[in-house]
C-alpha cells in the first residue's frame, strides 16, 4: 500500500468527487484511522478538525457515499476519493459542498 504523507497534526486532505460524473462533492479530512475505516467499510469516514473526532458521513443524515476508488496525488500528501452517493453531500442539503461562486468567466 502507498505511504500516505499526513501533515504534522496527522491529517490528510481528503476530496471527494462523484463517480461518473466528475462533480467535486466536498472536502475533508481523514488521519490514519478513518482511512484504515473508510478503507475497511467501504464508507467514508472522516476526522472532524472541529470536534476533533471520527466521523462517518450519513451517520445522521443516512446520505452515505460508498468508495468507489480512493487515490493519492503525486505528493502523496492528498487524497481524491471516488464516491456513489445516497444523498446530498452538504449538511445544508446542498448537492455538493461548492456552491458559492467567487468568480465566474463568461
Amino acid at each position: 500500500m502507498i505511504e500516505i504523507r499526513y501533515d504534522e497534526k496527522g491529517l490528510v486532505p481528503a476530496i471527494v468527487q462523484e463517480y461518473g460524473t466528475g462533480k467535486v462533492l466536498m472536502l475533508a479530512y481523514m488521519n490514519a484511522e478513518s482511512l484504515a475505516i473508510t478503507l475497511k467499510e467501504g464508507t467514508t469516514c472522516f476526522y472532524s478538525r472541529s470536534r476533533q473526532c471520527l466521523w462517518r458521513k450519513g451517520e445522521t443524515s443516512r446520505n452515505r457515499q460508498h468508495v468507489v476508488s480512493i487515490k493519492a496525488d503525486c505528493d502523496k500528501d492528498t487524497l481524491l476519493i471516488e464516491v456513489i452517493k445516497d444523498g446530498p453531500a452538504c449538511h445544508t442539503g446542498a448537492e455538493s459542498c461548492f456552491f458559492n461562486t467567487l468568480h465566474e468567466h463568461d
